[in-house]
């Protein structure tokens, strides 16, 4: 069975963007603890009710936390998990956008509808 090349190089990218998002995940999970609790990136972990040592064999391991608990530790720094993984902000529908959203709702619901004969 012969591997591509391309198909290395895919595989190969997915692993390094993995690496990425796990270096910025465990270091904007750590500086947040610090700046929004005052707290060491062990008592975080432990005041939030996770195990220090899976956390930490995960981040050795270049693995992301489950989803559940990624939640948790975003919820607890008052974040989001997008935040955590990329450090931008989600982004916030602009106001004229929701707005004509809306008002196209309302204006779908207020024609008046056809009646059988």
């Amino acid at each position: 069975m012969s591997v591509s090349i391309f198909s290395l190089y895919k595989q190969y990218i997915c692993f390094f963007l993995i690496e990425i998002y796990c270096m910025d995940f465990y270091g904007h999970v750590k500086r947040l603890a610090k700046e929004k609790m005052n707290l060491s990136l062990q008592e975080f972990i432990i005041s939030i009710g996770l195990n220090h040592d899976s956390y930490y064999s995960l981040k050795r391991a270049g693995n992301l936390p489950r989803a559940d608990e990624a939640y948790k530790i975003a919820q607890a720094l008052g974040t989001t998990i997008e935040y955590l993984l990329t450090g931008a902000a989600p982004k916030q529908p602009d106001a004229d956008e929701v707005l004509d959203k809306f008002q196209a709702i309302i204006d779908q619901y207020r024609k008046p509808q056809k009646q059988k004969k």
